[in-house]
């Protein structure tokens, strides 16, 4: 289907098209070789099934299609495009126009593409064509879209947008498209988040939308500069004084202020905006994380379904060159995004699979030993001495007697035997994780936060301690004490052990404590060297934190007399506050419909650990809840088999990078 006569006979019948409405296309010059020959040639060879210009006639005329509308108003741009290095083209204006690329089995679905370049110019192979490929090999329509630059017309390019979705909705039935999507990359992800919080009625409403490394904010400090100058216009052209009365001038400031709020995208978001996958870098030196962040917030805030990936490096621009195609700088991590993307659309589709593979191994862990069991206060916790290689238990948490085990392997009463399991790795490859399973500091949930984690990480030779740490009942430092002296007991005993990082696991309560030996650690032996965390609570602040781990960890409010002090253990406990650039590379998982923690907590972590530039990354799942932690496949009410196998395989690049580093 895709062949050379293909494109060019439509070439050759749009040039009659164009003379038929007295209207030189500009995207024909240079003796009328087409400005997709001037650029070069792409790695892949795939050619557009049919071009559609959206406005034959030109974007000065009334009408356009007669599937779709108007122009509505010009961009004021005019001559042929330009083609410039690597696929990029500028200068786009009359010629406005659709690539529709269609797979040999179909599945229904139909994206829209919009390529980013920061309202100036397209990246047509990178972020259009690629694009294209990687979607039609999965049965998925592909519709590229070529919109006019705003030149300071910000209408235009959503214009063009709505333009597109009104002609693929007309021919929707003879194409077998059930849905229409959107995705777009940087400046084009700000005009895809504008297409799905800014439509005009159904018919211009995608169904679903993908951003990538997308601007969202028109904000200073935030935006990305040639992005909101090609928008909006130039600062300078709204501020100017000379040529506009006192009162006319004043209300263009107001305007001015109106329009960065408005596209400012997280504002525009609804109950109504459509389910939304967001791809990004940490390391993206050209557009901040945050304006991801921000409108993953509006998303949960307003209860739309959202998955978000924020891998640890890969910068800006890495779109779907694949190593194949191109130098790719999201490669080692290039599987896992497009294992995420294929997933999630098969869901939004209603065909996913639920796909397990957590633990075969973990029969054969119930039945071993740990190879050793480490009892912190050998003396007791009421006595200042402890391990030889450690310290003491610092203060009591008053437990006594026997510890409970309560249905699914939950610990609680721990007092004088707080202590850690060791297991060494069959196949060690020189990493050790001390686990701190969850339970609202109330118990330890240590079968699927402890035993099942551990089965996993051993099956990867990475080496475990699963931690039997004391609950704190209101005396805050007691559970970090005990996750800081197992760290002094390993790092004293790591050459003979074979390790040569060790790092802590963490979740939700237990991701608290995981945060706190991440941030509020004293020294080089309780320095984490890598920190993992799944759901973790991380605020103290009313609204955001658990309401039940706070108050197990610092005590009820009416319990305090003194309420400056309880505020200040508030804020040294809300880890956001206390991350540092010293602060280990950190890997973050969690849902977006999690019910017990909400995904603020996650969010402020990551914000922090951003600003002080530490290694992370955050991978958030649409559906999952709460507390699934590596629970077996089969078990009641588990709910993440769904996406299982992305979240693993992240895990174990994320190990591997660690293991590599010196």
């Amino acid at each position: 289907m895709h062949t050379h006569n293909v494109f060019f006979s439509a070439i050759c019948s749009l040039l009659s098209l164009s003379s038929l409405f007295c209207f030189e296309n500009p995207v024909f010059a240079e003796n009328g070789r087409p400005v997709e020959e001037r650029l070069g040639k792409p790695s892949s060879p795939l050619m557009p099934d049919k071009t559609v210009f959206l406005y034959p006639h030109g974007q000065k005329a009334k009408r356009g299609l007669k599937e779709a509308g108007s122009p509505l108003l010009s961009n004021r741009l005019s001559g042929p495009e330009k083609a410039e290095g690597n696929g990029f083209i500028a200068n786009v204006s009359d010629s406005a126009r659709i690539d529709l690329y269609f797979p040999e089995k179909p599945n229904g679905q139909m994206i829209v593409i919009c390529p980013g370049g920061s309202y100036f110019d397209l990246s047509s192979w990178n972020e259009g064509i690629y694009t294209a490929k990687w979607l039609t090999e999965r049965g998925i329509a592909a519709c590229v879209l070529k919109y006019r630059l705003p030149n300071g017309h910000w209408q235009v390019p959503l214009t063009d947008v709505q333009n597109t979705f009104r002609y693929c909705r007309a021919h929707a039935s003879e194409w077998k498209i059930k849905q229409l999507g959107i995705m777009g990359f940087s400046a084009g992800g700000h005009l895809a988040s504008t297409a799905e919080t800014m439509y005009d009625d159904m018919t211009t409403k995608p169904d679903f939308a993908i951003l990538i490394y997308p601007v969202i904010s028109m904000e200073d400090g935030l935006t990305h500069y040639r992005t909101h100058k090609d928008l909006l216009g130039s600062n300078e052209s709204w501020t100017a004084r000379d040529g506009y009365s006192f009162e006319k001038w004043y209300e263009r400031q107001q305007r001015h202020r109106e329009l960065e709020k408005m596209y400012s995208t997280y504002n525009d978001v609804s109950p109504s905006t459509p389910a939304t996958f967001i791809a990004l870098s940490s390391d993206d030196r050209t557009v901040s994380a945050m304006n991801s962040v921000l409108f993953y917030k509006a998303l949960i805030k307003n209860k739309v379904p959202a998955e978000m990936h924020i891998f640890p490096r890969g910068g800006h621009g890495w779109g779907f060159t694949t190593n194949d195609l191109g130098k790719d700088r999201l490669g080692y991590a290039r599987n896992e995004f497009s294992g995420d993307l294929e997933r999630w659309l098969q869901e939004v589709r209603g065909t996913e699979k639920d796909e397990r593979t957590v633990l075969s191994i973990q029969k054969k862990f119930y039945s071993s030993k740990p190879e050793k069991t480490v009892f912190l206060y050998p003396y007791g916790q009421n006595s200042d001495k402890g391990l030889a290689e450690a310290k003491g238990p610092g203060e009591s948490n008053g437990d006594k007697g026997k510890e409970k085990i309560t249905g699914n392997w939950n610990l609680t009463n721990v007092g004088d035997s707080a202590r850690f399991d060791m297991y060494i790795a069959p196949n060690p490859n020189g990493l050790m994780v001390i686990i701190c399973p969850g339970g609202c500091y109330v118990f330890s949930a240590q079968k699927t936060e402890g035993f099942n984690a551990a089965a996993w990480l051993l099956s990867k030779g990475t080496s475990v301690c699963i931690m039997k740490y004391r609950m704190p009942h209101g005396h805050w430092e007691v559970p970090l004490t005990d996750v800081q002296n197992a760290f002094r007991y390993c790092r004293a005993h790591a050459v003979e052990l074979g390790v040569r990082k060790i790092g802590v696991m963490g979740f939700s309560a237990g991701g608290h404590l995981a945060a706190s030996a991440s941030t509020l650690f004293t020294d080089t032996a309780t320095r984490p060297d890598f920190s993992i965390l799944f759901y973790p609570v991380i605020s103290m602040k009313a609204g955001i934190t658990h309401r039940q781990s706070r108050d197990e960890l610092l005590g009820r409010t009416s319990a305090w007399s003194d309420i400056e002090e309880m505020k200040k253990l508030e804020k040294r406990y809300s880890l956001e506050n206390e991350v540092s650039a010293k602060t280990p590379e950190t890997f973050i998982a969690l849902c977006s419909d999690d019910g017990a923690v909400p995904p603020e907590n996650s969010l402020l972590y990551y914000e922090a650990l951003l600003r002080n530039n530490v290694p992370a990354e955050m991978h958030i799942f649409p559906k999952g809840g709460h507390g699934w932690g590596f629970d077996a496949p089969g078990t009641r009410g588990y709910k993440l088999g769904y996406c299982e196998n992305d979240l693993l395989m992240s895990l174990e690049r994320f190990l591997k990078g660690v293991e590599k580093k010196k």
